[in-house]
């Protein structure tokens, strides 16, 4: 694409870009006018990702429908954009970034990671930047492993679960799901403390941490929201789908849990499940589930005690 061709569209004034830095920049910049229409953009806005990267919409496309359309495979990170860029445009914020993965079409294994910004224009519209962040990847890997996940378990820790909790529910709204939200709390687990040892009990952790992974498919999360206490985000369609879930959870303490003394342990376990319509905010959304998991463990009813909300 030439550099005329970025400019074809007429620009407001305090939109238009000054062409020698405009095109110099060493990242990808895009302007949207208040509407959301791709008004502007500089060579570098769509020379790398390609066709296949959800973001990159041209001059006269306009950037929200671009992002959401049902002609592209579902991507979450274009939702996550296209949400973030219509609370700008409606004054419901100032800026936000998000970072993407891009796998080469021809090798999955070779992933290309872009970082996207937005910021609102203090007389409408926004302007947008778009950076290649692979080179920097590998370090930022780890830190975000350090930095989102829990130290004994390896799942993912209390604010990535949040995060985990927002995307689901932005999905909901365009894709129908009713996401459902688990809280659960080991009914026992402070004897095991008390009379094995705190190794003990981490090991108790570990086991139950891999007995409720392996009760979620690819794609939904299981993480530690603290001590005893896990949270699982999955997202369904239908009330019997729920009903399985929370069948498959109530099994994971049905067999013992080895201790490292050799000797076994037998707990019970409280769940409180919320069947959200992503209309929720994310704060209330888990007042709901751990109010219903303490309600299920008040109840004291036997080994597995379940509050499902569905309000």
């Amino acid at each position: 694409m030439s550099p005329a061709a970025h400019r074809s569209l007429p620009v407001a004034e305090h939109l238009r870009p000054r062409d020698a830095i405009f095109d110099l920049l060493p990242h990808g910049v895009a302007l949207a006018d208040e509407r959301g229409t791709v008004t502007a953009t500089n060579p570098r806005w769509d020379r790398a990702g390609g066709d296949d990267d959800p973001v990159v919409a041209p001059v006269g496309a306009n950037l929200i429908a671009h992002l959401r359309s049902p002609h592209r495979p579902t991507s979450a990170v274009a939702d996550h954009i296209a949400d973030g860029v219509t609370r700008l445009l409606d004054g419901r914020g100032s800026s936000f970034e998000v970072q993407y993965e891009l796998l080469a079409p021809l090798d999955p294994t070779e992933a290309r990671w872009f970082l996207v910004a937005a910021e609102r224009l203090p007389t409408g519209g926004v302007v947008i930047t778009r950076t290649e962040t692979t080179v920097h990847h590998g370090v930022n890997e780890v830190l975000a492993e350090l930095a989102f996940h829990d130290d004994l378990t390896g799942l993912p820790n209390r604010g990535l679960l949040m995060d985990r909790m927002r995307m689901a529910l932005i999905r909901a709204q365009r894709l129908d799901l009713r996401p459902l939200i688990v809280f659960t709390d080991l009914d026992g687990f402070k004897a095991v403390n008390d009379e094995h040892g705190h190794e003990a009990g981490d090991a108790v952790l570990v086991e139950m941490a891999g007995r409720l992974s392996h009760t979620v498919r690819e794609g939904d999360t299981c993480g530690r929201w603290g001590g005893d206490e896990f949270v699982l985000v999955v997202e369904l369609g239908t009330r019997s789908a729920t009903d399985r879930v929370i069948e498959r959870i109530a099994r994971t303490v049905e067999a013992p849990f080895e201790l490292p003394d050799g000797s076994t342990c037998t707990l019970g376990i409280s769940i409180g499940a919320v069947v959200a319509d992503g209309g929720e905010r994310v704060d209330a959304l888990i007042d709901r589930a751990d109010r219903a998991m303490y309600r299920a463990k008040r109840e004291q009813a036997g080994p597995v005690i379940v509050a499902l909300d569905e309000d």
